[in-house]
């Protein structure tokens, strides 16, 4: 009888000895940020169409799944809210997608939050560093 505990006891302790050695290499995740791309000021890339492109970098070390992004226009009439889905993502990739500008948003500039994993549905190595504030100026 003391064979049948004593054996998943010295399995238990052997994997915490190698947990506490560092011998069990750590899980990797993905890390999703909102991309400001060269050249661009206060995340304000805006297209012909008068969309703005967001860019989500997974800047982890696994890939990234299917995830949302969210971004709040700030018009003075309130707050509008859209959201997209992005993905899947490699390590080290990036991505865009777009959404329209409200009317109204400039006045006379357009601010705006992006929070990329806005559902909060990706495993990341860091999550507080999904969201920024975004302006274009008028």
């Amino acid at each position: 009888m003391k064979s049948k505990i004593f054996i998943p006891f010295l399995v238990i302790l052997a994997l915490t000895v190698m947990a506490l050695a560092g011998c069990i290499p750590p899980t990797l995740l993905p890390d999703l940020v909102p991309a400001n791309p060269p050249g661009m000021i206060g995340y304000c890339n805006v297209d012909d169409s008068n969309n703005l492109i967001v860019y989500v970098k997974n800047q982890g070390e696994a890939d990234a799944p299917v995830s949302l992004v969210k971004v709040q226009f700030y018009l003075a009439s309130g707050v509008q809210e859209f959201s997209a889905s992005i993905g899947p993502i490699s390590a080290g990739d990036t991505q865009s997608v777009s959404f329209a500008i409200p009317t109204g948003c400039f006045n006379p500039d357009c601010n705006f939050i992006i929070t990329v994993d806005s559902g909060d549905d990706v495993n990341e190595s860091n999550e507080l560093n999904n969201t920024v504030n975004g302006t274009c100026i008028g």
